[in-house]
């Protein structure tokens, strides 16, 4: 008896932290199976059969468990854009613009969890390299390259987050809390928010985020521009 107490002891004690045979990446992997929703520490403890405080030792709690499997998720994705090295900056902003927001929302529900940390930038050296670069090549100052496409990235991870919301509500979020708002209001003193609520748009689809790239191309191309004539008339 004694020998038997012993061992389920031991087996006990293999179970937890490194002992148990895990490691980060495996615990992302496993997580990557479940269902976000229902994720939750003992969850994934029971899914890979060990104890909760084996996870413990990798990973402190719910919420950075979420975050690692969204940014896994995204960065896996993200990792097979490709910049063309002949590309112009504006091309090359639209393929990384449209390849980080494809691959936010194939994080779904997880868009939420993504943050732009330094394990973030870590998973996207490459494209972000690129893109650098022939902002760069084409007269962006260093500060002005790294500002420029911090904007861009942020548009794209609010697009991506109103894509996944749209998404799951299998409505038009926009639209509907516009209709609620003006349905308390006198529509007749707000006729451009009224006219405006009836459009049969959505603003979750590509057209929107198309429109969203090039409004800030645009606005990068005149901001280019006015640098060097500033920079003209005060060498």
């Amino acid at each position: 008896m004694s020998t038997e107490r012993t061992a389920v002891r031991g087996a006990t004690r293999r179970a937890i932290g490194v002992r148990a045979g895990l490691t980060l990446p495996k615990i992302v992997d496993a997580a990557r199976s479940l269902d976000p929703d229902a994720l939750t520490m003992q969850a994934l403890a029971d899914h890979l059969g060990v104890d909760r405080k084996a996870l413990n030792h990798h990973v402190s709690d719910r919420d950075t468990l979420l975050a690692l499997v969204a940014l896994d998720t995204f960065s896996s994705t993200f990792s097979a854009v490709e910049i063309a090295a002949h590309a112009g900056w504006q091309d090359a902003c639209r393929s990384y613009a449209r390849g980080f927001t494809e691959s936010a929302i194939a994080a779904g529900v997880l868009a939420e969890r993504i943050r732009l940390t330094d394990a973030y930038v870590t998973k996207v050296l490459e494209p972000t390299e690129a893109v650098l670069q022939t902002m760069v090549a084409a007269g962006f100052d260093d500060e002005t390259a790294m500002r420029t496409l911090s904007a861009l990235t942020n548009i794209c991870l609010a697009y991506a987050r109103d894509v996944v919301l749209a998404t799951r509500s299998n409505t038009s979020p926009r639209t509907a809390i516009l209709r609620d708002a003006l349905a308390q209001r006198d529509a007749d003193k707000l006729p451009t928010l009224a006219r405006i609520a009836e459009l049969p748009v959505t603003t979750y689809d590509q057209t929107q985020l198309d429109l969203s790239i090039d409004t800030f191309i645009a606005g990068a191309e005149a901001r280019q521009r006015n640098g060097r004539t500033s920079a003209q008339q005060h060498p």
